[in-house]
């Protein structure tokens, strides 16, 4: 009954918001774009497809071939909502090795649910969940597949899930080439051996042929040396901003309470396993990367190291308690938002409201571009993820193509509706204004929520 109460909790309390701004086109293209149009994409005929809406091919961006997952799915229901139902099963699965272990009698229940808890509840996986879709908030199940792996010496599991791990995101080989020190250590070189040519051989992929048979990536160093031109002084403390050090803090709050417990019963985590940490520590802190979902795989892998202390003893009540505290006010500026969706959907979130004359307006548009796919079309930002399904989609203020593309839909909403950054809503009104009065331009929809339209069409004029 605890498990069932933390998992309802957040069922009720984080997917069904989102999910309920999803289905009103409330999220942006960022992740959520990007991925539907992946998942939509995908195929054997063309494994590294064009994303319209990011400009990119989905692999020279990231390399997360996990995505695949989703796209068996994406086939039999819109492709958002495959990418949504992915991420919450990839979230909600974190506790089922967990429970197994619990089954096993090799954990007991009141551990189960504090890292269940603390897996679920987290303000960083929160923050992700209200930021979709990214593999990196889906790494959590491989982390923690891992992590099982890893303290109950099952070999085959751990190289299963360290290749599901590397999958999520290129970043997490660093964590495997940790993980064959961590190995060694132990005395497990033969495995460590393993572990540590899977390691290199993903590093060498990734960042060597990957490129050179794929064309040039996507360079996301220059978030490591951003603010080196002024300097080491100005370096470190653009990465130790209030707003980085706050976001620390609370991540590193939530282990207070366990923490404290430990070093009173002197207990000791397992600090070989710990070293998986340093390369993901680095880099977000080099990288300035806490918000979002760049916090969850930190989250999962610190559980995992105290793993071992939670199968040989039960944690106290207060420690469930005061961790209990910890998620709940570490978490109010979340859930205080997404419940807002659930208490006062006509208008909350106000760019996205529940008002029949809005979603009956975009219905209409979304429909007509679905039945009609010849030629391209310019949306509002949060259009993208509900129409990924369809070919040449770009988002208006976002990436284009280098060539003066001409569009021959557009469909925006009207401000203060809508997703319209970078630009300002004057502007996009300004736009509309041109679009309407354009030569040949055949206007579609003209309500106050809505303008859609048929013609020729910039993203700029």
């Amino acid at each position: 009954m605890p498990l069932l109460l933390v998992v309802l909790i957040w069922g009720v309390l984080v997917v069904v918001p989102v999910w309920l701004q999803a289905a009103r086109a409330c999220f942006p293209n960022f992740d959520l774009g990007i991925y539907s149009q992946a998942a939509a994409r995908l195929s054997l005929a063309d494994p590294n497809p064009w994303i319209s809406g990011r400009q990119v091919f989905i692999f020279n961006d990231h390399f997360d071939p996990i995505l695949w997952v989703a796209h068996p799915l994406a086939q039999v229901i819109p492709p958002m909502w495959a990418a949504l139902v992915v991420e919450a099963l990839f979230v909600l699965l974190t506790v089922a090795p967990l429970l197994w272990l619990h089954l096993k009698g090799l954990l007991s229940r009141d551990a189960l649910v504090l890292l269940a808890a603390l897996l679920l509840l987290s303000p960083s996986v929160v923050e992700a969940m209200k930021f979709p879709v990214h593999p990196t908030t889906w790494s959590m199940l491989p982390w923690v597949l891992t992590g099982v792996a890893f303290h109950l010496r099952r070999q085959g599991l751990l190289l299963v899930s360290l290749v599901l791990l590397f999958a999520c995101k290129e970043e997490f080989v660093f964590g495997g080439v940790m993980l064959t020190l961590a190995l060694a250590l132990r005395g497990e070189r033969r495995l460590a051996a393993f572990v540590g040519a899977l390691s290199l051989a993903w590093l060498a992929w990734v960042y060597g042929l990957r490129p050179w048979l794929m064309g040039p990536t996507v360079d996301y160093t220059f978030r490591l040396r951003q603010g080196m031109e002024g300097g080491w002084f100005d370096y470190l403390s653009l990465r130790l901003a209030s707003p980085h050090v706050s976001r620390i803090g609370t991540l590193t709050l939530l282990f207070v309470p366990l923490g404290i417990w430990t070093w009173r019963e002197r207990l000791r985590p397992d600090w070989a396993w710990m070293l998986v940490l340093l390369p993901l520590l680095g880099i977000r802190f080099l990288a300035m990367a806490w918000r979002f979902h760049y916090g969850v795989s930190v989250i999962a892998a610190a559980l995992m190291g105290f793993l071992p202390v939670l199968r040989t003893r039960s944690p106290p009540w207060w420690v469930i308690a005061s961790t209990s505290v910890v998620l709940l006010t570490s978490n109010e500026p979340n859930l205080r938002k997404l419940t807002s969706t659930l208490i006062s959907p006509q208008t909350s979130p106000p760019h996205c409201p529940r008002t029949p004359e809005r979603l009956a307006s975009l219905s209409r548009g979304v429909d007509l571009l679905t039945q009609h796919r010849e030629g391209s079309a310019l949306l509002s930002s949060n259009l993208v993820a509900v129409l990924a399904d369809r070919g040449d989609i770009y988002a208006v203020g976002g990436p284009q193509p280098e060539e003066a593309r001409v569009h021959e839909w557009v469909l925006v909403e009207k401000p203060p509706h809508g997703d319209v950054w970078p630009l300002t809503p004057m502007r996009v009104e300004e736009l509309i204004d041109v679009w309407r009065t354009g030569a040949g331009t055949q206007v579609i929809i003209d309500d106050e929520n809505v303008f859609m339209a048929r013609g020729r069409f910039t993203a700029h004029r």
